[in-house]
């Protein structure tokens, strides 16, 4: 029988505890990141949610302790920094001043090839994406889990989320883009996270939002995944039904993005 280490405390992270935490994910490439005013500014919004209110120059100095720790371990490193309400006493309610906790996760970037994907029903109720909750990524967890013992997928991190009404929404870590009729799509509305690198390729003309129905999978000539690790990573096949993962579409999104601080 395994045994556990049980702690009893006066204090708990309100990041464990209640979730009260936000993250940003972006790789660190030469000492630069790609957006890292639009990483910052996502962050801060999600604490201001909380009502945890921290100046630019305070959110400064976490990323640029970040960029410095992550460029003395190499030159393409990717990061986690996730910031939670700190520690406090029981009770859902802060009932003092505190200090907020930040973390820093690195690890070196590995190459991620194409990805052949696997359509999934989102089984809540969607709402508004804006940041990166903590909170969010836990209800995930339990999806991927009812996934799991309903379709016995062999890896859950393929899947391709589509709701309850029939609309593709996202993978379970990036954005999605699909190319049909001549134009590059991304979904849009509740459920959809406000991605960086989605958003940069938006403010570019590169893509357009628009609801996405579950039908156009049948028809779309490439498809990809879009987030502040990969960047861009095409999409092999759905549900075994192969697409090109070298078309010339491709290079529509490429060309913006090569060049940008950050980007390889």
């Amino acid at each position: 029988m395994r045994t556990h280490e049980i702690k009893i405390v006066a204090q708990m992270d309100r990041g464990l505890a209640y979730a009260e935490a936000c993250f940003e994910t972006f790789r660190v490439v030469q000492g630069q990141v790609f957006e890292l005013v639009q990483h910052q500014r996502r962050l801060q919004d999600g604490l201001k949610s909380y009502g945890l209110l921290y100046a630019n120059d305070e959110l400064e100095h976490w990323f640029e302790q970040a960029i410095s720790a992550a460029s003395s371990q190499g030159d393409d490193i990717l990061v986690r920094l996730t910031v939670s309400g700190g520690a406090a006493a029981w009770g859902l309610l802060r009932k003092d001043a505190h200090a907020c906790h930040v973390q820093i996760q690195m690890m070196p970037y590995i190459v991620r090839h194409s990805a052949d994907l696997e359509t999934v029903i989102w089984p809540f109720p969607l709402r508004e994406k804006r940041v990166k909750y903590t909170s969010d990524y836990a209800e995930s967890l339990r999806a991927i889990q009812q996934w799991t013992l309903a379709k016995n997928i062999q890896n859950p991190m393929q899947a391709l989320i589509c709701s309850m009404d029939g609309h593709i929404l996202s993978t379970v870590t990036a954005n999605i883009a699909l190319y049909r009729q001549g134009q590059w799509f991304t979904p849009q509305g509740a459920g959809i996270l406000h991605g960086v690198v989605r958003h940069f390729l938006l403010q570019q003309g590169v893509l357009l939002e628009s609801a996405c129905p579950q039908s156009w999978l049948e028809d779309c000539e490439a498809m990809i995944c879009l987030n502040s690790a990969v960047f861009v990573q095409a999409v092999a096949s759905v549900d075994q039904r192969i697409l090109d993962t070298r078309h010339p579409a491709m290079a529509n999104v490429f060309n913006v993005l090569l060049g940008q601080p950050g980007v390889r």
